[in-house]
C-alpha cells in the first residue's frame, strides 16, 4: 500500500463487495472507504476491494487502515 500520507482521497474509486456482481462507483476514495466499513459483517467477503481510478487496489486490511487515517484526519480539522 502507498504511504497513507500520499493517498489521493478525492480520486474516483469503485467498491466491489465480492468478486461477483458490479461494483459501486464513488466520486471520491474517502466515500468508498466510508461505505465499505459500514457493510454489515455478514456481507463482508474476503474478496471485497476498492479500486481507484489510477488502479490502486485495497483489500479489507488496507481499507481499515485507510478508514483509521481518514477518521484521524477529520478529527484534527
Amino acid at each position: 500500500m502507498k504511504d497513507v500520507k500520499s493517498i489521493d482521497w478525492i480520486e474516483a474509486a469503485t467498491f466491489y463487495e465480492s468478486r461477483l456482481g458490479p461494483g459501486m462507483l464513488f466520486d471520491h476514495l474517502s466515500q468508498a472507504v466510508r461505505h465499505a466499513v459500514n457493510v454489515p459483517l455478514r456481507r463482508q467477503h474476503d474478496t471485497a476491494r476498492i479500486v481507484t481510478q489510477s488502479g490502486s487496489q485495497y483489500g479489507w486490511q488496507e481499507i481499515n487502515v485507510l478508514h483509521h487515517r481518514l477518521r484521524a484526519s477529520n478529527g484534527s480539522e
